[in-house]
Protein backbone atom coordinates (compact mmCIF):
# COMPACT_ATOMS: atom_id res chain seq x y z
CA UNK A 1 0.00 0.00 0.00
CA UNK A 2 1.52 3.59 -0.88
CA UNK A 3 1.67 6.26 1.28
CA UNK A 4 -0.74 7.83 0.06
CA UNK A 5 -3.58 5.55 0.74
CA UNK A 6 -2.86 5.16 4.24
CA UNK A 7 -3.16 8.14 4.75
CA UNK A 8 -6.75 8.28 3.23
CA UNK A 9 -7.93 5.43 4.43
CA UNK A 10 -6.97 6.72 7.77
CA UNK A 11 -9.08 9.93 7.64
CA UNK A 12 -11.73 7.38 6.17
CA UNK A 13 -12.04 4.65 8.80
CA UNK A 14 -12.26 6.97 11.73
CA UNK A 15 -16.20 8.37 13.00
CA UNK A 16 -18.54 8.67 11.09
CA UNK A 17 -18.33 12.17 8.98
CA UNK A 18 -21.88 14.14 8.77
CA UNK A 19 -20.33 16.67 6.89
CA UNK A 20 -22.35 19.99 8.96
CA UNK A 21 -21.28 22.63 10.66
CA UNK A 22 -21.75 20.48 13.83
CA UNK A 23 -19.54 18.10 13.15
CA UNK A 24 -16.60 18.32 15.47
CA UNK A 25 -14.00 18.45 12.87
CA UNK A 26 -15.96 20.89 10.89
CA UNK A 27 -13.90 24.45 10.68
CA UNK A 28 -16.31 26.82 12.53
CA UNK A 29 -14.43 29.66 11.58
CA UNK A 30 -12.82 30.03 7.76
CA UNK A 31 -11.50 33.22 5.69
CA UNK A 32 -14.24 35.37 3.89
CA UNK A 33 -12.37 37.06 0.93
CA UNK A 34 -9.99 35.77 -1.30
CA UNK A 35 -6.34 34.30 -0.43
CA UNK A 36 -3.57 33.00 -2.85
CA UNK A 37 -1.64 30.62 -0.77
CA UNK A 38 2.12 29.07 -2.40
CA UNK A 39 2.32 25.37 -2.34
CA UNK A 40 5.44 23.00 -2.77
CA UNK A 41 5.43 20.78 -5.20
CA UNK A 42 7.48 17.46 -4.87
CA UNK A 43 8.78 17.22 -8.72
CA UNK A 44 8.69 13.60 -9.01
CA UNK A 45 5.59 12.76 -6.57
CA UNK A 46 3.64 15.38 -7.88
CA UNK A 47 2.39 16.20 -4.12
CA UNK A 48 1.56 19.86 -2.89
CA UNK A 49 2.53 21.25 0.59
CA UNK A 50 1.64 24.23 2.01
CA UNK A 51 3.41 26.17 4.74
CA UNK A 52 0.98 27.39 7.94
CA UNK A 53 1.38 27.92 11.61
CA UNK A 54 -0.24 25.42 13.67
CA UNK A 55 -1.20 28.17 17.16
CA UNK A 56 1.19 30.30 15.79
CA UNK A 57 3.91 27.24 15.59
CA UNK A 58 4.96 26.87 11.96
CA UNK A 59 4.54 23.49 10.36
CA UNK A 60 4.46 21.77 6.82
CA UNK A 61 1.37 20.26 6.13
CA UNK A 62 0.36 17.92 2.88
CA UNK A 63 -2.60 19.26 1.38
CA UNK A 64 -4.54 16.51 0.95
CA UNK A 65 -7.52 16.10 -0.62
CA UNK A 66 -8.19 12.37 -0.52
CA UNK A 67 -8.16 13.22 3.24
CA UNK A 68 -11.70 13.48 5.19
CA UNK A 69 -9.75 14.59 8.41
CA UNK A 70 -6.71 17.26 9.02
CA UNK A 71 -4.19 15.05 10.81
CA UNK A 72 -1.21 16.30 12.71
CA UNK A 73 2.36 13.90 13.76
CA UNK A 74 1.32 13.83 17.89
CA UNK A 75 5.17 14.29 18.70
CA UNK A 76 4.74 18.14 16.52
CA UNK A 77 1.39 18.67 18.70
CA UNK A 78 3.09 18.05 21.86
CA UNK A 79 5.56 20.16 21.25
CA UNK A 80 4.01 23.27 19.70
CA UNK A 81 0.95 22.67 21.86
CA UNK A 82 2.12 20.88 25.51
CA UNK A 83 -0.88 22.29 27.57
CA UNK A 84 -3.30 21.02 24.35
CA UNK A 85 -5.87 17.77 25.78
CA UNK A 86 -5.74 15.28 24.36
CA UNK A 87 -8.79 12.45 23.68
CA UNK A 88 -8.14 8.79 22.36
CA UNK A 89 -10.34 8.00 19.38
CA UNK A 90 -11.67 4.63 18.72
CA UNK A 91 -10.92 3.67 15.00
CA UNK A 92 -14.60 2.07 13.22
CA UNK A 93 -14.39 -0.23 10.13
CA UNK A 94 -11.08 -1.86 8.86
CA UNK A 95 -8.19 0.41 8.99
CA UNK A 96 -4.52 -0.20 8.39
CA UNK A 97 -3.66 2.41 11.24
CA UNK A 98 -0.93 1.23 13.22
CA UNK A 99 -1.55 3.19 16.74
CA UNK A 100 -4.19 5.08 18.44
CA UNK A 101 -4.80 8.39 17.04
CA UNK A 102 -5.96 11.05 19.16
CA UNK A 103 -8.47 14.59 19.24
CA UNK A 104 -8.00 17.55 20.02
CA UNK A 105 -9.30 21.52 19.01
CA UNK A 106 -7.38 23.51 16.93
CA UNK A 107 -8.12 27.24 18.49
CA UNK A 108 -6.12 28.97 15.39
CA UNK A 109 -4.53 27.25 11.72
CA UNK A 110 -2.91 29.91 9.69
CA UNK A 111 -2.46 29.29 5.99
CA UNK A 112 -0.12 31.24 3.94
CA UNK A 113 -3.04 34.09 5.75
CA UNK A 114 -5.82 31.84 5.09
CA UNK A 115 -6.97 31.74 8.58
CA UNK A 116 -9.15 28.56 10.15
CA UNK A 117 -10.06 28.16 13.49
CA UNK A 118 -12.14 26.00 16.38
CA UNK A 119 -12.34 22.35 14.96
CA UNK A 120 -11.06 19.28 15.50
CA UNK A 121 -8.14 17.56 14.19
CA UNK A 122 -6.46 14.22 15.02
CA UNK A 123 -2.98 13.75 16.42
CA UNK A 124 -0.98 10.15 15.18
CA UNK A 125 2.28 9.43 14.78
CA UNK A 126 3.33 10.11 11.28
CA UNK A 127 7.17 10.24 11.77
CA UNK A 128 7.51 8.27 8.64
CA UNK A 129 6.19 10.46 6.07
CA UNK A 130 9.26 12.84 5.95
CA UNK A 131 11.57 9.76 5.37
CA UNK A 132 9.64 8.47 2.93
CA UNK A 133 8.38 11.78 1.30
CA UNK A 134 12.21 13.46 1.89
CA UNK A 135 10.54 16.47 3.27
CA UNK A 136 9.66 17.68 6.48
CA UNK A 137 6.28 16.65 6.88
CA UNK A 138 4.33 17.80 9.99
CA UNK A 139 0.83 16.97 8.97
CA UNK A 140 -2.11 16.42 6.64
CA UNK A 141 -3.99 19.25 5.67
CA UNK A 142 -7.88 17.47 5.30
CA UNK A 143 -11.09 18.17 4.04
CA UNK A 144 -12.15 19.14 7.37
CA UNK A 145 -10.87 22.54 7.57
CA UNK A 146 -9.99 23.72 3.74
CA UNK A 147 -13.77 22.06 2.81
CA UNK A 148 -15.14 24.99 4.51
CA UNK A 149 -14.63 27.70 1.48
CA UNK A 150 -14.52 27.20 -1.95
CA UNK A 151 -10.86 26.80 -3.25
CA UNK A 152 -8.88 26.33 -6.42
CA UNK A 153 -5.92 24.01 -6.46
CA UNK A 154 -3.40 24.48 -9.10
CA UNK A 155 -0.88 22.22 -8.92
CA UNK A 156 0.94 23.42 -12.13
CA UNK A 157 1.07 27.16 -11.04
CA UNK A 158 1.57 25.85 -7.22
CA UNK A 159 -0.90 27.89 -5.23
CA UNK A 160 -4.15 27.14 -3.78
CA UNK A 161 -6.49 29.62 -3.77
CA UNK A 162 -9.16 30.04 -1.09
CA UNK A 163 -12.37 31.80 -1.77
CA UNK A 164 -11.46 32.58 -5.13
CA UNK A 165 -12.47 35.82 -6.78
CA UNK A 166 -13.76 36.29 -10.27
CA UNK A 167 -10.44 36.17 -11.91
CA UNK A 168 -9.54 32.58 -10.15
CA UNK A 169 -12.61 31.17 -11.45
CA UNK A 170 -12.28 32.13 -15.02
CA UNK A 171 -12.12 28.84 -17.86
CA UNK A 172 -14.08 26.72 -15.24
CA UNK A 173 -16.58 25.99 -17.64
CA UNK A 174 -18.31 22.54 -17.08
CA UNK A 175 -19.46 21.13 -13.73
CA UNK A 176 -19.79 17.71 -12.08
CA UNK A 177 -21.59 17.11 -8.98
CA UNK A 178 -19.74 15.30 -6.34
CA UNK A 179 -20.99 12.20 -5.54
CA UNK A 180 -21.77 11.47 -2.67
CA UNK A 181 -22.87 14.63 -1.05
CA UNK A 182 -19.98 14.71 1.74
CA UNK A 183 -18.17 17.97 1.96
CA UNK A 184 -14.90 16.44 3.37
CA UNK A 185 -14.95 13.78 0.57
CA UNK A 186 -14.21 14.48 -3.18
CA UNK A 187 -15.97 11.71 -4.88
CA UNK A 188 -17.44 12.09 -8.63
CA UNK A 189 -18.91 9.71 -10.63
CA UNK A 190 -16.87 8.31 -13.71
CA UNK A 191 -17.79 6.49 -16.73
CA UNK A 192 -15.62 4.32 -18.77
CA UNK A 193 -17.52 2.61 -21.54
CA UNK A 194 -20.99 1.16 -19.72
CA UNK A 195 -19.12 1.18 -16.54
CA UNK A 196 -19.99 3.56 -13.67
CA UNK A 197 -17.86 3.98 -10.52
CA UNK A 198 -16.45 6.31 -8.03
CA UNK A 199 -13.30 8.22 -8.40
CA UNK A 200 -12.06 9.90 -5.21
CA UNK A 201 -9.97 13.02 -6.25
CA UNK A 202 -6.45 12.99 -4.05
CA UNK A 203 -4.34 15.67 -3.85
CA UNK A 204 -1.85 13.42 -1.69
CA UNK A 205 -1.99 10.48 -4.24
CA UNK A 206 1.07 10.87 -6.37
CA UNK A 207 -0.30 8.48 -8.81
CA UNK A 208 -3.77 8.28 -10.82
CA UNK A 209 -5.40 4.55 -9.71
CA UNK A 210 -8.11 2.55 -11.58
CA UNK A 211 -9.74 -0.90 -10.50
CA UNK A 212 -9.39 -3.22 -13.24
CA UNK A 213 -13.32 -4.15 -12.89
CA UNK A 214 -13.74 -0.86 -14.42
CA UNK A 215 -12.41 -2.30 -17.99
CA UNK A 216 -10.05 0.51 -18.41
CA UNK A 217 -6.97 -1.05 -20.24
CA UNK A 218 -3.45 -2.35 -19.20
CA UNK A 219 -0.57 -2.11 -20.79
CA UNK A 220 0.59 -5.58 -19.14
CA UNK A 221 3.90 -3.34 -18.09
CA UNK A 222 4.07 -3.64 -14.59
CA UNK A 223 4.59 -0.36 -12.65
CA UNK A 224 7.60 0.46 -11.17
CA UNK A 225 6.95 0.41 -7.34
CA UNK A 226 9.78 3.24 -6.49
CA UNK A 227 7.83 5.73 -8.76
CA UNK A 228 4.94 5.59 -6.26
CA UNK A 229 6.34 5.51 -2.67
CA UNK A 230 5.22 1.99 -1.75
CA UNK A 231 4.90 2.20 2.41
CA UNK A 232 3.63 -1.26 3.40
CA UNK A 233 1.90 -3.85 1.42
CA UNK A 234 3.04 -4.57 -2.25
CA UNK A 235 0.86 -7.41 -3.61
CA UNK A 236 -1.45 -4.67 -5.80
CA UNK A 237 0.76 -5.14 -8.43
CA UNK A 238 -0.31 -2.54 -10.68
CA UNK A 239 0.22 -2.37 -14.32
CA UNK A 240 0.26 0.48 -16.44
CA UNK A 241 -3.12 1.17 -17.96
CA UNK A 242 -3.21 3.16 -21.09
CA UNK A 243 -3.38 6.67 -21.57
CA UNK A 244 -6.94 8.13 -22.45
CA UNK A 245 -9.95 10.24 -21.71
CA UNK A 246 -11.71 9.82 -18.34
CA UNK A 247 -15.31 10.71 -18.28
CA UNK A 248 -16.30 12.30 -14.93
CA UNK A 249 -20.00 13.74 -14.44
CA UNK A 250 -22.14 13.98 -18.09
CA UNK A 251 -19.39 14.79 -19.95
CA UNK A 252 -16.56 16.56 -18.57
CA UNK A 253 -13.40 14.65 -19.95
CA UNK A 254 -9.93 13.90 -18.35
CA UNK A 255 -6.86 13.19 -19.72
CA UNK A 256 -5.30 10.55 -17.83
CA UNK A 257 -2.52 7.94 -17.76
CA UNK A 258 -3.43 5.33 -14.83
CA UNK A 259 -2.28 2.43 -12.64
CA UNK A 260 -4.82 -0.50 -13.37
CA UNK A 261 -4.66 -2.86 -9.81
CA UNK A 262 -6.64 -5.94 -8.98
CA UNK A 263 -8.57 -5.00 -6.17
CA UNK A 264 -12.02 -5.12 -4.24
CA UNK A 265 -11.42 -1.85 -2.54
CA UNK A 266 -13.43 0.89 -4.42
CA UNK A 267 -11.51 3.85 -2.87
CA UNK A 268 -8.33 2.36 -4.80
CA UNK A 269 -10.50 4.37 -7.65
CA UNK A 270 -7.96 7.93 -7.49
CA UNK A 271 -7.33 10.81 -9.84
CA UNK A 272 -3.99 11.93 -7.73
CA UNK A 273 -1.60 14.58 -8.31
CA UNK A 274 -0.26 13.16 -11.54
CA UNK A 275 -3.37 14.26 -13.47
CA UNK A 276 -3.92 17.22 -11.27
CA UNK A 277 -0.61 18.61 -12.09
CA UNK A 278 -2.46 18.94 -16.19
CA UNK A 279 -5.06 20.54 -14.89
CA UNK A 280 -6.36 23.04 -12.50
CA UNK A 281 -9.72 22.36 -10.10
CA UNK A 282 -12.22 24.36 -8.21
CA UNK A 283 -14.04 22.77 -5.51
CA UNK A 284 -17.24 25.39 -4.44
CA UNK A 285 -19.60 23.16 -2.35
CA UNK A 286 -20.83 20.18 -4.00
CA UNK A 287 -20.02 21.08 -7.56
CA UNK A 288 -15.97 20.29 -9.09
CA UNK A 289 -14.45 21.72 -12.05
CA UNK A 290 -11.03 21.22 -13.75
CA UNK A 291 -9.24 23.77 -16.57
CA UNK A 292 -6.12 22.92 -18.64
Amino acid sequence: MTTFAAIALLAQSMMPVQGAEGDPFWSATAPTNEVRVAMMVLEERNMPFVQAKLGGVDCTLLLDTGATHTTFDLAFVKSALPDVKLQPVMLMGDSNVEGSPAFFRVESLDIGGAKFGDFGAMALNLSHLPASMGVRVDGILGMSTIGRVPFVLSLSRGEVVFCPGDEARKGFDKWTTRFPGDPMSIVLKAVNGDKAFGMIVDSGASMTFLLSATGWPATGEKADFSAIDINGSTDLAPQRGESGRLIVGRDLALEISPLVVDSRDPTMNRIGSDTLRRYDMIVDGFKVSFRP
